[in-house]
């Protein structure tokens, strides 16, 4: 199963020891890492590859986004709070990735625990009870990755879901997980907080 491993640059003079962990206990989980920038670069030398010229962050940005979409979970380490970070959490979470956002201690990121979106774990950690609370995150990413239903629809309904999921911003697929979730509700099914 592949991981896509993220974290602020800005953040690794304090928390870098903290990126590496995290990175390293995931890889010898048996996941199959799809990025290690943010455990090879520092900020420092961040700034200085992105200030090469705009293709390089061009090239940087294709390939974020590109890491997003091959991976099967994305686990984003939060301490420092960053712009580009939640742009990454939002996008993976777009395109119905399970997305863990790890904090350390009390450094709480406020914003994306604002965010409502039921394949967003988001979980606190320290230097004792990391390796148990990125597994057990892990495990709950798995339960929460899509499984893949294909069916046919008519042309009208087709454009229906092309048009809806368009003016409301999201995926088809949610749009559509959406209508069913809306219908259990109505139709008072039970533990419907799992989905």
């Amino acid at each position: 199963m592949k991981v896509f491993f993220t974290a602020p640059y800005s953040g690794s003079e304090v928390f870098g020891e903290y990126y590496k962990a995290i990175y390293n206990y995931v890889e010898s989980l048996g996941y199959h890492q799809v990025d290690n920038e943010a455990v090879m670069i520092n900020y420092e030398e961040y700034v200085k590859k992105m200030s090469e010229s705009r293709e390089a962050q061009s090239t940087h940005f294709k390939k974020k986004i590109d890491s997003i979409q091959s991976a099967d979970i994305c686990v984003v380490e939060v301490s420092t709070h960053s712009l580009g970070t939640g742009f990454v959490i939002q996008r993976a979470l777009a395109i119905g990735k399970p997305t863990i956002a790890l904090y350390y201690k009390d450094n709480t990121p406020f914003f994306i625990n604002g965010i409502q979106d039921e394949k967003l774990i988001v979980k606190s950690y320290d230097d004792n009870n990391y390796k148990k609370v990125i597994r057990e995150a892990l495990n709950l990413a798995r339960e929460k990755r899509d499984k893949r239903f294909n069916f046919f629809l008519s042309p009208k309904l087709l454009n229906y879901v092309e048009d809806t999921s368009r003016d409301m911003g999201v995926t088809k697929s949610k749009l559509l997980r959406d209508m069913i979730v809306s219908h259990m509700r109505e139709n008072k099914i039970e533990d419907i907080d799992e989905f």
